[in-house]
């Protein structure tokens, strides 16, 4: 399944999918936090905050919207959009 890997100022900001409408929200290889999706269309948040300089902290979220032929994947820090794809909802994994 996708992966969306952005670096950010100093962190490496990563969100994976996976078949079952989970998504999970990795910063500088920590799982943050994990959410799944039970029903179709819907949408997940996740959010986390991370380090990016010297006493500076700022709010990481990911938006994704999943719906019967796309999954988006947003990702913000500190309310700007910073990256976002999209990617087909049936995937091929023999690609």
């Amino acid at each position: 399944m996708p992966a969306l890997e952005v670096k950010y100022k100093n962190a490496a900001l990563r969100v994976e999918l996976d078949g079952n409408r989970s998504a999970a929200l990795f910063i500088n290889n920590i799982q943050r936090m994990q959410e799944s999706l039970t029903t179709l269309p819907g949408t997940l948040r996740l959010s986390s905050s991370v380090q990016t300089d010297y006493e500076w902290h700022e709010f990481i979220e990911v938006i994704v919207t999943f719906d019967e032929k796309d999954i988006t994947i947003s990702l913000h820090a500190s309310n700007s959009e910073i990256a976002c794809e999209t990617y087909p909802a049936q995937m091929d994994d023999d690609r």
